[in-house]
Order: structure tokens, then C-alpha cells, then sequence
């Protein structure tokens, strides 16, 4: 975990939304790939098609990566 992306929250207590929320909008690909492996892709797409905190870039770049639609 990026140390650097959680400066407001307790390391210990990070849910996997939020985790998964910041490594879009602010983490590299090596750590988003790390989230990933960590958290399943399944749950990294839950959490972008479902979450709002996210960045529209992130997003629809994510989106066309793995083929979502992110309207559905």
C-alpha cells in the first residue's frame, strides 16, 4: 500500500473501496496492477462502475481497457 495516497487515514483501518477508489485516481499502473492482484478484478470493477469519487479520465480510460460500459 502507497503510503502517499492514505496520508489522512489510519493504514491499518483501509477498506478495499477506498483503496481501490485512490489507485485509480492517483496510482501508477504498477500499483493499480498490485490492487488489483490484491483485490480481484471483479471488485476493482464494481468499485469503478459504481463508484462517483472517481476521476471521468480514469474512468473512461479504464472502461475502454476492459471493454465496460460504464452507462449500463
Amino acid at each position: 500500500m502507497r503510503r502517499e495516497l492514505f496520508w489522512d487515514r489510519d493504514l491499518n483501518r483501509v477498506d478495499p473501496e477506498t483503496e481501490i477508489e485512490r489507485a485509480i485516481n492517483f496510482g501508477g499502473f504498477d500499483y493499480i496492477a498490485e490492487v488489483q492482484k490484491k483485490h480481484g478484478l471483479e471488485k476493482f470493477i464494481a468499485v469503478l462502475m459504481k463508484n462517483r469519487n472517481l476521476s471521468k479520465k480514469a474512468v473512461n480510460y479504464w472502461c475502454l481497457k476492459l471493454g465496460l460500459d460504464r452507462k449500463r
